[in-house]
């Protein structure tokens, strides 16, 4: 076998041209055998052992003896044989030697590559296996670290001893265990109470999603400015064919405002809107509608500061839910910032900003 490293094949996987004292493929040790002289021939030995037996014979006989001894040995006449009967012998087969691993004085150092974790040897980029002790380099061995403080105080049943093979754990039923629930459990009523007084308006936003709203009946409305055909407290009589109308033309009633009272204090969820003169398609176009809203939501005296709102309406007719949400609401101010114009083909001669009904809703 040569003894030239790049020319090693491993025995394992078959990899070839390895040049180190490990597999690069598998990691198996590679083999560095030295060349042995070639053996004798199996039949020559025999042939010169069997002389010598023969020869020590005859010196202990008669001459006589010993010739016709000596006669048996030597060939009578020239024995020959054609070269096609005369099988090939292999030669001895040498004693297996155990694998050789390159120096590891002799290594090449590197400036840069792949710092094996358990002797620091470097490596070429491309190889898996170290070329000094033959470990994989794709794994590093992992050293235990402390939970930290949190992680010990909240999971500080992972702190505990586990028992060995055979041992029953011991049953903790004693007065520690209730203790434990009790205290964990003040900890929990106490973190819900704080982020319910400190986060409120999180709090408010979960129970207003999973409120059943009300429609309230109980207020009055006034307006700024309406048309003396079309006032605003038709607006509050459940009635689609009634409208309110601002008294001016789309592009003039900006500003135009209606001011709703409620009876008693609301806690409002959603406002309701049904713009135009009707919800036929052939009375809603003749007059115009609102498109945007500023709403302020204005609650008892010592309850807060006014919320405000702007809301946009959408140039169509039938009802639409708007989001407005507020505690303890008194009054609730909607004004027209701007209007759609009318969309019949054949719109009245006095055409104006118009809606048909406005409702609020309140948590059940």
């Amino acid at each position: 076998m040569s003894t030239d490293l790049s020319e090693l094949t491993c025995p394992d996987c078959g990899a070839r041209e390895q040049r180190e004292s490990f597999c690069d493929s598998c990691g198996t040790a590679l083999s560095r055998v030295e060349p042995e002289e070639t053996a004798a021939p199996v039949e020559t030995v025999e042939l010169e052992e069997a002389v010598a037996v023969v020869a020590a014979v005859a010196a202990t006989v008669p001459a006589d003896d010993a010739e016709r001894a000596r006669a048996l040995l030597v060939p009578v006449a020239d024995q020959t044989f054609p070269a096609d009967l005369i099988a090939p012998v292999l030669p001895g087969k040498p004693d297996p030697q155990a694998p050789q691993r390159k120096n590891p004085d002799q290594l090449e150092a590197l400036d840069a590559g792949i710092e094996c974790q358990w002797c620091a040897t470097r490596n070429p980029p491309e190889r898996h296996f170290c070329r000094r002790c033959g470990q994989r380099l794709a794994y590093a061995p992992v050293e235990a670290r402390r939970p930290s403080w949190w992680r010990r105080l909240i999971f500080f049943w992972r702190n505990r001893p586990l028992p060995f093979a055979g041992q029953r754990p011991r049953l903790r039923r004693g007065p520690g265990s209730v203790i434990r629930v009790v205290v964990w459990g003040a900890v929990v009523v106490v973190l819900v109470v704080v982020v319910v007084q400190e986060y409120k308006p999180a709090s408010t936003n979960v129970r207003d999603h999973f409120a059943k709203p009300n429609e309230v009946s109980n207020w009055t409305v006034e307006g700024s400015h309406q048309d003396p055909n079309h006032q605003a407290k038709l607006l509050h009589d459940t009635y689609y064919d009634t409208w309110w109308g601002s008294g001016y033309s789309p592009q003039n009633t900006n500003g135009t405002s209606l001011t709703i009272t409620f009876t008693q204090p609301a806690n409002l969820l959603d406002m309701g809107i049904t713009p135009g003169a009707g919800t036929a398609a052939d009375t809603f176009g003749t007059q115009g509608a609102p498109e945007t809203i500023d709403a302020e939501l204005i609650p008892i005296p010592g309850k807060g500061a006014p919320i405000k709102k702007t809301i946009t309406v959408d140039d169509q007719p039938g009802f639409q839910k708007f989001e407005l949400r507020g505690d303890d609401i008194r009054q609730v101010v909607l004004t027209i910032t701007s209007s759609y114009p009318p969309t019949a083909d054949n719109p009245g001669k006095a055409v104006e900003t118009a809606v048909s009904e406005v409702e609020f809703y309140t948590r059940h």
